[in-house]
């Protein structure tokens, strides 16, 4: 890419960068829960259409998708998410959520500004390229198959299906102004799912009469973390978490007749999937049938019902993008990152490997939180935790970088 080019882009994002910032910070202060996100896509929307978009659409109620039209040519699709999480926010200023109980800890208030940040510049800048952009900016990524939910509601009908697919995801790891490529496997299956675990109540004076379903769910946990541990080769990644037990009963001297627990399961392939689903019912009905249980009674196992397929970067499109991100940042600026036992569902987009992906990791560090070497001094907040947000200037990169990179790749 010539150097022009990259000069030109970086002033329209500095030109841009308030306006952006406000968008930002309005998202972060006003966030809406998975299929409630109502104001946030109206104004998505609203920005879509003043960028110089040639279609705007609603999808699956809160969705929006946005069409750059440029003459013939790839459908490239750029996708962000913009749904919060039920959590309270712990920092102060105005990017702090006045909302009590809803947050956006995971960079779903920074991306979808991004995403209009990308779609001013490639309207301006037509003569560099052509196709057609599709900007996605998905409803309900945390937990509520918001990608499955478009899809549903014509995402590859009612709009052209695309040829590739991008995407970034914040990276609580990585400095402003860097981001981390990873080939293959990036982000893991992940399903949850809660085991009923019954017994026969009594009195906690008497447990020689009842069967006691706290102690039989003491037992399952203990043994579901051999599923890993011991049944899964140390060589496959996964990832068995019980992460809720709860009690039908609220009294000390009351043994229950119930106990819920509710897990997480995190892998690669369907083939480990199942068998972890396997070793856990055959772990819970032998767990009850130790305990004297009648089959009748042998704990209910139950599952979300909308597995997350696992992320798989294509490795040829993602060796493309890392060259173009390298020559637009520096190489300095560009790292390799570890696939991840998190869930994310972009990968749903893919269509089961019809369409090759990429999802590149934003690095959204203030970098003095790095010494010379880029090792944190200190603790960095994860995703998903109350103190964590991503720096304004993150913003810059993320513009900068997808703005070329698909000018690069739809020349």
């Amino acid at each position: 890419m010539q150097q022009a080019l990259i000069t030109t882009i970086q002033q329209y994002v500095e030109q841009d960068f308030d306006y952006l910032d406000r968008i930002f910070a309005d998202y972060s202060q006003h966030p809406e829960l998975s299929l409630k996100e109502f104001e946030t896509s109206k104004k998505q929307y609203s920005h879509y259409e003043k960028a110089g978009c040639d279609v705007v659409e609603y999808c699956a109620g809160t969705g929006v998708v946005a069409l750059i039209r440029n003459g013939p040519g790839k459908t490239l699709l750029f996708r962000n998410d913009h749904d919060a999480l039920p959590l309270n926010d712990e920092i102060m200023g105005k990017y702090a959520s006045k909302t009590v109980g809803i947050a956006h800890k995971c960079g779903h208030s920074l991306v979808p500004a991004i995403s209009i940040g990308v779609a001013r510049n490639l309207v301006r800048l037509k003569a560099h390229w052509q196709g057609t952009v599709m900007l996605v900016s998905q409803l309900g990524e945390e937990g509520a198959d918001g990608a499955r939910l478009m899809l549903a509601d014509g995402l590859y009908t009612r709009f052209p299906q695309p040829d590739l697919a991008l995407a970034y995801h914040c990276s609580p790891y990585h400095r402003v102004g860097h981001c981390a490529f990873r080939r293959g496997y990036a982000f893991s299956t992940t399903e949850m799912g809660q085991i009923r675990v019954k017994g026969q109540g009594g009195h906690g004076g008497a447990p020689e009469s009842a069967i006691d379903p706290i102690v039989l769910a003491s037992a399952i946990v203990l043994r579901l973390q051999t599923i890993v541990s011991r049944e899964i080769s140390p060589l496959e990644p996964a990832v068995l978490s019980v992460c809720s037990i709860k009690s039908s009963s609220h009294h000390p001297a009351v043994i229950p007749s119930e106990v819920e627990l509710k897990f997480t399961i995190r892998c690669f392939g369907n083939a480990i999937f199942a068998q972890i689903c396997a070793a856990i019912e055959r772990i819970c009905n032998g767990e009850a049938a130790a305990s004297g249980l009648s089959p009748d009674l042998y704990p209910e196992i139950s599952y979300r019902g909308m597995l997350t397929e696992a992320v798989y970067n294509d490795p040829a499109l993602t060796a493309e993008l890392e060259n173009i991100f390298t020559e637009i940042l520096g190489k300095t600026c560009i790292e390799e990152a570890p696939c991840y036992t998190l869930g994310e569902d972009f990968s749903h987009l893919g269509l089961q490997g019809k369409i090759p992906l990429s999802m590149i990791w934003l690095g959204s560090v203030h970098p003095d939180k790095f010494d010379a070497e880029g090792v944190p001094k200190a603790y960095l907040e994860p995703l998903h935790s109350p103190r964590y947000m991503p720096e304004p200037e993150t913003i810059k990169t993320g513009v900068v970088a997808m703005t070329g990179a698909i000018i690069e790749i739809l020349q």
